[in-house]
């Protein structure tokens, strides 16, 4: 276990110890801190303070990512018909309805979606990628077939097997998603910069954003100080603005007895199953199943076209038996979702209303809440949560989260029937 408490060289901290040299992640189990008093830090722990020097030498990294090309996506793409901005790593630029404007860190990567725009005729893109690799001297590309992380460097040796798996590949991308797919070059511009840069005053659902918080590059180098610059405009306004109303009542305090301890260290077993949540509205917000009708389906029962029916999840028996003992305990007669939250160093939840009528339903249960993660609710001002502190909430008031720290904010979202 590695316990890093938080200061001013976190990001670099987190950067060198979650992920190997070449960014690839290590799964090291890292707690991130305000203070060494919040958590049980065992004696075998290495502990780091954030606000001491650190150093650390990233420009050998930083030389071959930006200068890497990534051929194809190595996860599922998501596809939007409106003006979208986003990276250019992969395919997944070409395969958008709309106009796509595209940001991204790599040089290589954004002269190879220029050549494409200018030089490609839409058929046999494992011969255009091949010849570009050849003639630029690519030195650092990945391929990622059927959308699985996997560079698949060596194929280059053997051209005529490499072209015919880019353009099977490839094939098997417009079966999946667009079997009308054309090549529309006009509608594409690409070049060198930082995405996230632009999703500053921007709506957030014109944006593809994939991994790019979760990659050693962002902690290494464009880790934000100031999660504020990314809120929406009407959301800036609604933080600075709301308050309290005395004759409304938005909110109830509950007293559910959560074993914090245990919950929180339960919760460090799932980190890896954490699904991303509303990304149209919301930078690092994700959230996994305790009780649902899987891990990852993590949104409301209208969302999904089939209904599964709502369980303890594989994942939570096997690593949170000890909260879900204490859930059962609470005296629900039903549960239906009930999730745990996870809001990254520097995420926020721009403001937001889950329900048109006013009633007092889903409870939200603190975890964890770092010092500067704020909790925004219409009609009654700021939430203060601390470790267990519960709220019954009406969520038909408009409600934002914007957690400043370089702590994830953990929280349980309680739905179910009394």
């Amino acid at each position: 276990m590695i316990v890093i408490k938080s200061g001013k060289n976190f990001a670099k901290i987190f950067a060198d110890r979650a992920f190997d040299k070449w960014g690839s992640p290590l799964g090291n189990d890292i707690r991130i801190v305000d203070d060494w008093q919040e958590i049980v830090i065992p004696d075998s722990a290495e502990k780091i303070d954030a606000s001491l020097p650190y150093e650390v030498d990233f420009s050998d990294y930083f030389d071959m990512i930006e200068s890497t090309l990534w051929i194809f996506n190595n996860e599922p793409m998501k596809i939007k018909k409106e003006h979208i901005y986003m990276t250019g790593a992969g395919v997944a630029w070409m395969f958008q309805d709309g106009e796509v404007e595209i940001y991204d860190i790599s040089s290589v990567q954004v002269k190879f979606v220029k050549d494409l725009i200018h030089k490609w005729n839409g058929v046999d893109y494992g011969n255009f990628v091949y010849d570009f690799i050849v003639k630029n001297k690519v030195k650092h590309f990945h391929v990622n077939l059927n959308e699985k992380q996997n560079s698949n460097k060596d194929m280059i040796r053997d051209k005529e097997k490499f072209i015919e798996s880019i353009n099977n590949n490839f094939e098997m991308l417009k079966e999946k998603y667009n079997q009308q797919w054309a090549w529309r070059p006009n509608k594409i511009k690409a070049q060198v910069g930082n995405i996230l840069e632009q999703a500053k005053n921007k709506y957030l659902g014109k944006f593809l954003l994939s991994n790019v918080c979760d990659f050693k590059y962002y902690f290494a180098k464009l880790y934000s100080t100031n999660a504020y610059e990314f809120l929406s405009p009407s959301t800036k306004i609604f933080v600075k603005k709301v308050n309290k109303d005395s004759t409304k009542t938005v909110c109830e305090n509950v007293e559910l007895d959560m074993p914090i301890e245990a919950v929180y260290e339960e919760t460090q077993n799932i980190k890896k199953f954490l699904y991303p949540h509303r990304g149209d509205n919301s930078m690092g917000w994700k959230a996994f199943c305790i009780h649902g009708q899987s891990a990852i389906r993590t949104k409301e029962e209208s969302y999904y076209k089939d209904f599964l029916g709502y369980r303890w999840t594989d994942e939570a028996r096997e690593h949170m038996p000890n909260t879900i003992k204490w859930l059962k305990s609470l005296g629900y007669k039903k549960f239906r979702r009930v999730r745990i939250m996870c809001l990254a160093p520097k995420g926020f939840i721009n403001m937001h209303k889950d329900q048109d009528h006013s009633k007092l339903g889903a409870v939200n249960v603190a975890i964890n809440n770092p010092k500067e993660c704020k909790f925004y609710l219409q009609n009654h001002g700021l939430l203060n949560f601390e470790p267990g502190t519960a709220y019954r909430l009406d969520l038909s008031n408009y409600h934002a989260v914007v957690n400043n720290s370089n702590v994830p904010r953990y929280h349980i979202i309680i739905h179910g029937d009394k």
